[in-house]
């Protein structure tokens, strides 16, 4: 019978968090070594984890599957429950028996999802002889999917070489053992920084395509166009290189766009934090274009390890925005290629047009990748400021001067008055180059503007002097006290005004994407620091800088109402060239008559 998921346990390499995995009681233990769960006579584990659930209400909703089994190897007597759990109602056991092993294979269910409602299901085990041990298992469908699926995994690089080789050997070995899935599964790697390197086997089903350096989006694009010239593959599975993650999550994947109630079925993979790998940084997002922050991650911050937060973080979302850390569609939902923007809302501007109602989560799939917060500073402000402008523009009916004017005047002010004068640069020229209109973005060098967007040398992450990352973090006042400082800050300009001589407190830390607009008020230096790792920046004081600044913001601010209307119906009317195959071919410098790179085993074989 088809497989839809495997167990997971945890690894060295990606996580070790039990708690994402298995519980375990009286003894159990998971061995990470041997890759087992290990049960003492009398001892229990449970599944009710993150990796670990079935994802019931996803299924019945999104799937033609109305049964599963479980089928369990194992060593062993043990009492087997198949347990429900629902998001507002208290758990119950569906079904369970004795089953007994000797190291093979024992089936045990079958379950019937039409009889369940929202939730999920999972296994519990308890040994009730001697010792046993569990090696794997596996949940099965009743039946076979109606349509058969192809998968372009297509991952775009740029010169992290390591992530790329650590990736494809989790995925090649995952594939060899399990031939069904790797019958459907072929890897398209775009390099854009065309120096790859990596070892591969001579049969891996894995394309290495050199490509100019336009960015992620670039590099999707690249992917896309290849895809589709190919004609091998029914769906596409775009991935971030500096991502890791567990391969069984493709197989998830697979199995859910093969037994998909609608062809047009896309799966959007959560993003968990590397540096806190049990937290989650979102499971797709809701979009709010009037908002100065657009983005509303959906389960931002929820605790994966803890079992109570599952049930919940499963229940259904209106989703706007699938990241492309991990995002599966079918090739046939939209010809439109991603925008041509380098980086930052080519995803966006993908989703609003084309998935919104398309796109599922589910528990389970999802990959680990570094903070964003890590990454921003003034080059990723300068991408957004641009970007989302001309998202926006072309996807929202209603988007308005006004709400340009509003979001840029709060990122420069509060960039401004934190003394953050690098990122308040990066979003006045981000805008400006946004209201050069379609005509300046036809004849952009993006490499050229990406090296200018990154010439600033401060406000980066880096190492801070012992006494910065010592230093406490600073705590915001009480209520009243905290209302006063904003009113003086933004009446002294956040102390920009005042003399000299009353702004010489000594420097204060602050998380680092604070807006601390009452923090500088009195003191010429603000530490910036990231907690997870203590790295960070460090910013002063400078009064020239900060009016002259200042000037060119409301200069700006005077030109999107001048100009915005006009460069709106004409970003609009661009649009269908922008995101062509023609355009991306033309920017790309490579003539598409000829498939180009070095292949293992062709996309198209």
């Amino acid at each position: 019978m088809p497989t839809l998921q495997h167990l997971l346990l945890p690894e060295t390499d990606l996580c070790t968090d039990a708690d994402m995995y298995v519980r375990t009681k009286r003894g159990a233990y998971s061995s990470i070594a041997d890759r087992t769960v290990e049960f003492p006579p009398g001892s229990s584990a449970s599944f009710d984890t993150y990796f670990n659930t079935f994802p019931v209400a996803k299924w019945r909703q999104y799937t033609t599957v109305r049964e599963v089994s479980f089928e369990l190897d194992l060593a062993g007597r043990f009492e087997a429950q198949a347990v429900f759990d629902h998001p507002y109602r208290a758990r119950r056991v569906l079904t369970s028996q004795v089953v007994e092993g000797e190291g093979g294979c024992v089936s045990f269910g079958p379950v019937p999802l039409d009889q369940l409602g929202g939730g999920q299901l999972f296994l519990r085990l308890r040994c009730i002889g001697g010792q046993g041990v569990l090696r794997g298992s596996r949940i099965v469908a009743a039946g076979e999917p109606a349509e058969g699926v192809r998968l372009a995994i297509v991952m775009t690089t740029f010169r992290r070489p390591a992530y790329v080789q650590a990736n494809l050997d989790r995925v090649l070995a995952y594939l060899r053992a399990a031939p069904d899935i790797a019958a459907q599964v072929q890897v398209l790697i775009v390099d854009n920084g065309r120096d790859l390197e990596v070892d591969l086997p001579q049969d891996a089903p894995v394309r290495i395509v050199p490509n100019r350096n336009l960015g992620g989006a670039g590099g999707f694009a690249r992917g896309l166009l290849e895809v589709r010239r190919a004609g091998w593959a029914t769906h596409v599975l775009l991935m971030d290189d500096d991502v890791s993650f567990h391969p069984e999550v493709i197989g998830r994947t697979v199995g859910l766009l093969a037994y998909a109630a609608s062809p047009q079925l896309c799966v959007s993979g959560a993003m968990l934090r590397e540096e806190q790998p049990q937290l989650q940084h979102e499971a797709a997002a809701g979009w709010d274009p009037f908002a100065v922050h657009p983005w509303r991650p959906i389960g931002k911050d929820v605790d994966l390890s803890e079992e109570e937060n599952l049930p919940q973080n499963d229940v259904d979302h209106p989703i706007d925005y699938s990241g492309w850390w991990y995002f599966a569609f079918p090739v046939s939902l939209t010809a439109d290629n991603p925008l041509p923007v380098f980086v930052r809302g080519d995803d966006v501007l993908f989703s609003l047009l084309h998935v919104r109602s398309h796109a599922i989560t589910a528990n389970g799939i999802a990959v680990w990748h570094q903070d964003f917060e890590y990454k921003n500073g003034p080059a990723a402000f300068y991408y957004e400021a641009r970007n989302i402008a001309l998202v926006n523009t072309i996807a929202i009916d209603g988007y308005e001067a006004k709400h340009l004017r509003k979001r840029f005047l709060a990122l420069t002010m509060r960039a401004l008055l934190s003394m953050k004068y690098d990122s308040a640069e990066a979003t006045i020229r981000g805008v400006r180059d946004f209201l050069r209109g379609p005509e300046w973005w036809a004849t952009l060098d993006h490499e050229a503007v990406n090296a200018a967007s990154r010439d600033h040398q401060g406000e980066r992450m880096g190492e801070l002097p012992e006494h910065a990352r010592r230093m406490p973090l600073w705590q915001p006042r009480p209520a009243p006290l905290q209302q006063v400082s904003i009113l003086l800050s933004l009446l002294t300009l956040g102390g920009h005004l005042l003399p000299a001589s009353r702004t010489r407190q000594g420097p204060a830390a602050v998380s680092l994407q604070t807006r601390p607009i009452t923090t500088g008020l009195w003191r010429d230096e603000i530490v910036y620091r990231y907690p997870p790792t203590g790295e960070g920046f460090v910013v002063h004081r400078d009064r020239d800088r900060f009016f002259a600044l200042l000037k060119e913001t409301a200069r700006t601010y005077t030109e999107i109402s001048r100009r915005f209307a006009g460069v709106r119906d004409r970003y609009r009317a661009a649009y269908p060239d922008m995101v062509s195959d023609e355009n991306w071919w033309r920017l790309l410098g490579v003539p598409h008559s000829q498939p180009e790179g070095v292949a293992a085993q062709d996309l198209s074989a």
